[in-house]
């Protein structure tokens, strides 16, 4: 299954935070961008992980669905 990972950068605290579309609450904190992709595709297993233990809530198989990220200005 692919997942799609939201990256980005801070210049203030100079550390990248990466977010996984689809897996509410997994969200990855790192000084570098190789280190915060590591660490997101860990939570990734480890968050499927919890779900399997847990009682089934959710479809096993879930459709990808498509996802825009854009940035705004205010």
């Amino acid at each position: 299954m692919k997942y799609r990972i939201v990256i980005e950068y801070d210049p203030d605290t100079r550390h990248y935070t990466a977010t996984v579309l689809g897996l509410p609450g997994l969200v990855v904190n790192a000084k570098s961008e190789r280190e915060v992709m590591r660490l997101a595709k860990e939570g990734i297993h480890f968050y499927l992980e919890e779900l399997t233990a847990e009682e089934p809530r959710f479809p096993r198989k879930s459709k990808l669905l498509p996802a825009k990220v854009v940035t705004v200005d205010l």
